[in-house]
């Protein structure tokens, strides 16, 4: 009987998961075995039970939208079932593809023609609301005509292997076509479903993901900019707009929103469990002490790193105050923490990132392919400038110099030449390209610290690191460039949110000035990432070969 019980509730737990992926697809998975857990311990039987859920027997679990998601779909999801049982004959339901439980795919996964569903049917039997809902369903049932994709396509997908670029535009290319069986002009959200699908069914051939594994903003944006491109493209010079509204806009400038919260894991903790509002400020006098007495020499004392620390909580408290606090007054308070060491171990503290080691990691690991690629695949004379320069013997100069010239973006002008700082973080770099003598970092008009490491990755690291301890966004100029360091070298791929700011653009449209859209992926980072992923994979391949 224990087994018997085993098997019951295991497939419960399946039937709510599948539930809960098609509501929220972007839920961790622990967070998914919490809801599952608590829906069983609730009373939770069967599939029809869940209707019955209230928003308090998940209140602990979810944000209050997500709630009312979730429990959205619970309603719908029992209504379904009557709905297939009773219009079966008209049009029967279609499978939703789950993920592989493994990242290894085979041919033999992917079904033949003869089994795929035939194009989907309104039923002429809905009632008038559920033929309103067509349009915005279709995408869930939607399946892949993996049949029809080139041979090569099939091969990646069976080997796990990446697909070469110019068959996936052939992909694309069918795949658009297949959708607009069910709907002219899909919209992004649309799209959306059908990329997250595929991608979470195949991320070694289809996802955005660093060497490492890690997915990269979710891992669909490039194949979901690639695929409303497409049907874009198509509809140009058709009836249908381009433009569509993705949905409502957010207010910005009300409060502390998501740009001060991207990627940290620990943006406002708790304080440490023994200690208490007066313990940890008499630790912040006892660090300003240290700073009167020894200067800022005295960062190196073992007291001081563990007196940083403990006052963690109280620093991000004094920097999350709203209206923010000028950098000066917060260099008054916590003096230490502007130093290289408190720089990089409060933004581990932040991100659980160890921002330097994992720079250097990913410089060794990719920097030499990423100048090869532009040496070989980019022919803008902005590049090729740089690569025909004499070399520095700086790698991570060489890579960030290229990144900068193919997004467009310029370095800052000579600092001697300037009569005054940016309010932006900047680093400014001491000597010259052949002979690096250390390097600054300035917020706020005013250098703020420099560095005990002469090398150019650590200023680099440094600078990058500010923006995320004092809830900056990136500034226009180099904002590309820092959402590529972010996302692919040092790893920080939140699926919401983002740190470049709306800015502003000339309309191609009109000529005006207008602001632009707020995207979790840039489209010309997301689309450099992807070939660079391309790249790398088929470089490795002609290696082997």
């Amino acid at each position: 009987m224990l087994f018997l019980c085993f098997r019951q509730m295991s497939s419960l737990d399946n039937t709510i998961k599948d539930i809960m992926i098609k509501a929220l697809p972007n839920l961790c998975e622990d967070t998914q075995k919490k809801l599952a857990s608590t829906l069983v311990i609730s009373g939770v039987q069967s599939a029809e039970d869940l209707k019955y859920i209230q928003p308090e027997d998940i209140k602990n679990l979810l944000p209050v939208v997500q709630q009312r998601k979730l429990l959205e779909s619970f309603k719908q999801e029992t209504n379904t079932v009557i709905l297939d049982m009773e219009f079966s004959s008209l049009s029967p339901a279609l499978p939703f593809s789950s993920p592989p439980s493994s990242s290894t795919s085979s041919l033999s996964s992917i079904p033949p023609i003869s089994e795929q569903p035939s194009a989907l049917k309104t039923p002429l039997m809905l009632c008038q609301n559920e033929q309103q809902n067509v349009s915005w369903s279709w995408p869930e049932d939607f399946q892949v005509s993996w049949n029809k994709m080139p041979l090569e396509i099939q091969t990646a997908i069976a080997k796990g292997k990446r697909p070469p670029p110019d068959k996936r535009r052939q992909m694309i290319r069918i795949l658009a076509d297949e959708m607009q069986k069910y709907e002219a002009n899909p919209t992004r959200s649309q799209c959306l479903t059908v990329c997250q699908k595929i991608t979470r069914q195949y991320p070694d051939s289809f996802a955005d993901m660093t060497p490492s594994g890690k997915l990269i903003a979710g891992g669909y944006s490039s194949l979901l900019s690639q695929l409303k491109t497409r049907i874009e493209n198509i509809n140009r010079c058709g009836t249908f707009r381009s433009y569509r509204s993705s949905g409502p806009c957010d207010i910005a400038g009300v409060k502390r929103g998501p740009t001060d919260m991207y990627g940290c894991t620990r943006f406002q903790p708790e304080l440490p469990p023994e200690e208490t509002d007066d313990t940890v400020e008499e630790k912040r006098q006892r660090l300003q002490s240290t700073f009167n007495k020894y200067g800022i020499n005295g960062h190196d004392r073992p007291e001081v790193t563990d007196l940083m620390e403990t006052t963690y909580s109280l620093q991000r408290q004094h920097i999350n105050r709203i209206p923010a606090p000028s950098i000066t007054d917060l260099r008054i308070n916590w003096p230490f923490l502007f130093t290289q060491r408190g720089i990089f171990s409060h933004f581990e503290l932040l991100t659980d990132v160890p921002l330097l080691h994992v720079l250097e990691l990913s410089i060794e690991e990719c920097g030499n392919a990423v100048v090869e690629y532009f040496r070989t695949k980019v022919k803008a004379s902005s590049v090729q400038t740089i690569l025909a320069q004499k070399a520095t013997g700086d790698l991570t100069f060489l890579v960030i110099q290229l990144l900068m010239a193919h997004f467009n973006e310029s370095p800052d002008t000579d600092v001697n030449t300037s009569l005054s700082l940016p309010a932006s973080p900047r680093l400014i770099l001491c000597g010259n390209e052949q002979a690096l003598a250390g390097w600054m970092v300035s917020i706020e008009g005013h250098v703020v610290f420099e560095g005990v490491q002469p090398t150019f990755l650590t200023g680099l690291a440094a600078v990058f690191a500010t923006f995320y301890i004092f809830n900056l966004q990136y500034q226009d100029e180099a904002a590309k460039t820092l959402e590529f360091i972010q996302r692919r070298f040092i790893g920080i791929n939140p699926e919401r949110g983002t740190k470049t700011g709306n800015g502003r653009m000339v309309s191609k449209k009109t000529g005006k000035i207008i602001q632009k859209k707020k995207q979790t992926v840039n489209m010309q980072v997301s689309t450099l990432i992807k070939n660079l992923m391309d790249f790398e994979s088929h470089l490795i391949q002609s290696f082997f070969l």
